[in-house]
């Protein structure tokens, strides 16, 4: 992969499945793909949620490295609450909390102010997605703004100006959002930076997929919309005097898979005589329970028999589908927990991982397919959120939620190339950087897509079934430290 980007815009779009990506649903992304780069076993970080796999984006490290297990997790010893990203004002009272180490390792803001080359996000999504992408870039004086909450953006006479510009109300866009957020690139961007790397960051095909699920007319609407942005930004790039210096990546965090049951896994463990809640602000609980798909579990006090009543009692629910804890040793497949597998092989160890994870498994009533025939309906705790059964959710390990989208086009990269070796989201920040020839740190655990790659270390489908989590629907294999393998023509 030769080094001659100068400039590289990624576009992400929340949620998008790349089973649904065809020339029927994505016309301008099917052609770029086609033109371009395209990898069919493109994967996210475990639990594949938003926060914590942007995060891995911009730091190009798992969990186990970066310290952001997901949209909400606990650490011990720093408050009896559990860590929440949802805001802007979530990141900075746990960074906090937490003296300044929220983010354990340096992003490709920070890589990128050092080098002192420019760097922008633009966003319409949530407010915790520009922190995730670029953490305290504000005090680095790089751009950002959300166009869905405008009131988040710098610095403030940037984003006065694209208020002006794009007449965004104070409220907000509820519309367009995508396109507006290119535009904001475009207009107000651009023409006054031009930065190293650009990141646009779309929520909408994500919000639809929860609300009216995979099948819904309103989620092609959306994706058709977030494709026509996709056919704007590459007649953008083909139209600049220095577009053979432009990369495009077109990129998702995660897929989605529906929901055919919901469970309280707190209130279930409650029931089973176990006292569990969302914190241990209660002095009697024993378990704090983190929801979602995967399903975190500490306990207050070391108490392996206590873990290991929890599991027995899980073991035969309905939902239980899998088991995670840290290796019992390091190097090990096997977790600490009896029957469960390494957190490790996911990246997701460290000292803020839990004692336990409980992946969901799916439903057994499973008239449902998804748009490739795989089974795609599983059960998930919802917490406090209202996703409904027939909505889509994540954060687990089932095909439509842990692969993404990943396509490539310009300066770089290969052209009219399809690959089938995997790669991971933590990939995607070291290849940046090399194509814009910057050396990435050495935190950055994901690869360059470029070179010889490693012969990947498979966690075989085998394996899985005799370590007692046959109920779920994985990969054929946990893949650790397996990436793209891409030549000195790109790609491969």
């Amino acid at each position: 992969m030769a080094n001659n980007a100068r400039h590289v815009v990624v576009l992400g779009i929340d949620g998008l499945r790349p089973d649904l990506v065809a020339e029927s649903t994505m016309p301008h992304l099917a052609a770029l793909a086609s033109d371009g780069t395209w990898n069919r076993r493109h994967t996210t970080v475990f639990p594949s949620e938003t926060r914590g796999a942007l995060t891995a984006l911009a730091t190009g490290a798992t969990a186990q490295v970066n310290g952001i297990a997901g949209n909400q997790f606990y650490i011990r010893g720093t408050s009896p609450d559990q860590v929440f990203t949802e805001t802007t004002h979530d990141w900075w009272a746990a960074d906090e909390r937490l003296a300044g180490n929220l983010v354990k390792v340096p992003s490709i803001s920070e890589v990128l102010h050092q080098a002192g080359r420019p760097f922008a996000v633009v966003t319409s999504s949530g407010p915790g997605v520009l922190p995730a992408l670029n953490w305290k870039g504000q005090q680095r004086g790089q751009t950002g703004f959300n166009v869905r909450h405008p009131q988040i953006g710098y610095p403030h006479s940037f984003a006065a100006r694209a208020h002006r510009s794009l007449k965004i109300p104070a409220g907000g866009i509820s519309a367009d959002g995508p396109m507006t957020a290119f535009r904001v690139f475009e207009r107000e961007v651009w023409p006054y930076d031009k930065p190293a790397a650009t990141i646009l960051w779309c929520t909408e095909v994500d919000s639809v997929s929860h609300l009216h699920g995979l099948q819904s007319t309103q989620l092609r609407e959306i994706m058709r919309a977030c494709d026509d942005v996709i056919g704007e930004l590459r007649a953008w790039r083909d139209a600049q005097p220095e577009r053979d210096s432009i990369t495009l990546f077109i990129v998702s965090d995660h897929g989605h898979v529906t929901i055919g049951g919901t469970v309280n896994v707190a209130d279930a463990l409650c029931q089973a005589g176990f006292k569990a809640a969302a914190s241990f602000n209660d002095h009697a609980t024993q378990v704090l329970v983190r929801p979602g798909r995967a399903v975190g579990l500490w306990l207050k006090h070391d108490d392996p028999a206590l873990l290991r009543d929890i599991r027995d009692f899980m073991m035969e629910q309905v939902w239980f589908g899998g088991a995670f804890s840290p290796a019992s040793e390091p190097g090990s497949t096997s977790g600490t927990v009896d029957g469960s597998l390494a957190l490790e092989l996911l990246g997701a160890g460290g000292e803020r991982a839990p004692g336990l994870f409980v992946h969901l498994g799916k439903t057994p009533a499973d008239n449902q397919t998804d748009q490739a025939g795989h089974v795609d309906s599983v059960f998930y705790d919802p917490g406090d959120n209202d996703l409904r059964i027939g909505g889509g959710t994540h954060g687990g390990l089932h095909r439509g939620e842990f692969t993404a989208v990943l396509a490539g086009y310009g300066a770089g990269l290969a052209q009219g190339r399809v690959s089938d070796a995997p790669s991971s989201i933590t990939d995607i920040a070291p290849t940046i950087l090399s194509l814009l020839g910057i050396d990435a740190p050495k935190t950055m655990t994901g690869r360059v897509l470029g070179g010889d790659a490693p012969e990947s270390e498979e966690l075989a489908y085998a394996e899985i079934l005799s370590a007692g989590v046959h109920k779920t629907t994985f990969l054929t294999g946990i893949e650790r430290q397996g990436h793209f393998h891409v030549s000195e023509g790109g790609i491969q």
